[in-house]
């Protein structure tokens, strides 16, 4: 069972799907050369898709930025010249994306010649392994795939798949869950030897991941090609993916933070090697492999696909990326996506994701249509017990207007961040509403019951949307015209948090209008609980939110 076999750049494994949501499989070749034929990447779940969209990000970054779209070799690192650089970077995207697909020369002529390092399984390379690694954690086919991800000793009661399912894999869905439990990968892969340091989850799993969707796959491939770190510096060095590294083997290894996109799109955050019997995948031996020593200080800005933390204090907490919150509405993080750099204390403490700013010099550079709307997705996993495991993901996608991300309009953007910022307020205020009307009706004061963010948040989520793509065009440019558009969202908000209030007030039962006298013990008062009373607080906090336009509370 030496033998090669399963070449990635022949045989289909990656799954792309059309705009009738169908979903077809292909080799590597024709995904490339067909991924204008296509709306997304198909794979069984959007993590997967972000790894996967990463490793063809830095496929194709490897070939165009030593080749421009004719072949012809010219590698950016090697230009002396920074200018001159980054005019050749944007000419060398904007023929690409007018192109409208790939250029079949420059990457054929790159896939003959790295072919011998596609083998899904090969006694010496196979693709993103190390064969070497026998003596790692051993673990089933129900961990690798990642709609299960069941552990050796715990059984997922609602696993996604059962039977035979979860102890074999096809060799083309292993090659896609192999790319996503090394970027994914939890921590509960024991060491080999004494005292070596955690590398954590792995890399891509600590992201708080975003990136850009275009009208087809070939789109969505050119728009995340960062060129430039942030839109504005040029990568370090020559493009250096995985696959053409010499094999390393070593367990643990701190490294710094790849000086080119390649390198970092494919950092090798697990030593894995799949195991095979009767054509299927059914198991995988695992080492904990390289890790960021000190990615808050150590050039991680160069990960141009996450959202950043907001340190109050950068001498006690360093940036690091922010995962995002399973469930949580992508224009909930509008402020963390799209909102620059704040100063606070002559420090600053914000950093936009770096696709941001690579978008921003697209469309600053004229290289996007304006009246068409932007769609970034956001994807949130969470873990569970230090990274120990797996628990959940969502994803969600947020639709704005090319223009707003320009520097010219940093007030409207701090502006849109204020109604985000108001809609947690409101929402923080139905809760404690629906708290008090729970302790009027008899309800344990001492036990608090979960806060329901969902209820309003629910009820805003489309409205919200709609009024974000409703701030585009001539209105940016005139001051009165966005102040009126201010104005109209601001009454909606209102009405709607009134109207929610209104509807939950009618389910309570007559005790809660007499009310509930609940003694503070730590405090030594007491205090009367009643609808009418936590009614009147309510308003008061809305009306103080949303105001009405002439309004001096």
């Amino acid at each position: 069972m030496k033998e090669r076999e399963f070449n990635l750049i022949e045989a289909p494994w990656i799954r792309v799907m059309k705009e009738d949501l169908q979903v077809d499989t292909l080799s590597l070749r024709d995904t490339l050369f067909r991924c204008q034929e296509y709306m997304d990447l198909g794979g069984e779940n959007q993590p997967q898709n972000f790894a996967m969209l990463r490793f063809l990000l830095a496929l194709t970054y490897t070939v165009f930025s030593r080749v421009d779209e004719k072949g012809h070799e010219n590698d950016i690192s090697e230009i002396a010249d920074p200018d001159e650089a980054k005019d050749e970077v944007l000419c060398r995207w904007r023929e690409l994306w007018n192109l409208g697909h790939f250029p079949r020369e420059p990457l054929e002529e790159y896939l003959e010649k790295w072919h011998d390092r596609f083998w899904l399984f090969d006694p010496k390379r196979p693709f993103w392994q190390v064969p070497q690694i026998d003596k790692g954690t051993q673990y089933t086919a129900s961990k690798l795939v990642g709609d299960v991800s069941e552990s050796n000793n715990k059984v997922r009661i609602f696993a996604a798949r059962a039977g035979s399912g979860i102890r074999s894999v096809p060799y083309d869905e292993a090659a896609r869950w192999l790319l996503y439990v090394n970027g994914f990968d939890d921590t509960s892969a024991k060491p080999t030897k004494k005292n070596l340091p955690s590398p954590g989850a792995g890399w891509v799993g600590k992201l708080g991941m975003i990136y850009t969707v275009g009208e087809n796959l070939f789109q969505t491939i050119l728009l995340n090609l960062t060129l430039l770190i942030d839109g504005e510096e040029l990568w370090e060095t020559s493009a250096n993916p995985t696959w053409e590294q010499e094999l390393r083997t070593e367990e643990r290894v701190p490294i710094s933070v790849p000086g080119n996109l390649a390198e970092l799109l494919t950092v090798q955050s697990r030593r894995l090697h799949l195991r095979r019997s009767n054509g299927e995948v059914n198991g995988y031996s695992l080492l904990g492999g390289d890790f960021f020593s000190n990615s808050g200080k150590d050039g991680a800005f160069k990960e141009q696909m996450t959202l950043w933390n907001s340190p109050r204090d950068l001498s006690r907490t360093p940036f690091h990326p922010q995962r995002i919150s399973v469930g949580k509405q992508a224009w909930r993080d509008f402020g963390n996506c799209f909102v620059q750099e704040n100063q606070e204390n002559n420090k600053i403490n914000r950093h936009t994701p770096g696709i941001v700013g690579w978008i921003r010099t697209l469309q600053e550079k004229g290289l996007l249509v304006e009246d068409v709307p932007l769609y970034f997705r956001l994807i949130g996993m969470e873990y569970g017990d230090k990274d120990f495991f797996i628990n959940d993901f969502s994803s969600d996608t947020l639709a704005i207007f090319p223009k707003i991300i320009s520097s010219k309009y940093m007030t409207i953007r701090v502006e849109i961040e204020e109604q985000v910022n108001k809609c947690q307020e409101a929402s923080n205020a139905l809760s404690q509403l629906l708290e008090q009307i729970k302790i009027a009706s008899g309800g344990d004061a001492e036990k608090s019951s979960p806060k329901s963010d969902s209820l309003f948040y629910y009820a805003v989520d489309i409205p919200f949307r709609n009024w974000l793509l409703k701030i585009h065009g001539p209105v940016m440019d005139d001051k009165s015209a966005f102040r009126e558009l201010i104005d109209e969202w601001e009454n909606q908000a209102r009405e709607i948090a009134l109207t929610i209030a209104a509807k939950e007030e009618e389910k309570a039962d007559l005790k809660s209008y007499v009310g509930k006298v609940v003694n503070d013990s730590a405090k030594g008062t007491k205090r009367l609980y009643s609808l009418p009373l936590a009614d009147q607080l309510y308003k008061r906090k809305i009306y103080k939110i949303y105001p009405k336009v002439g309004d001096m509370q």
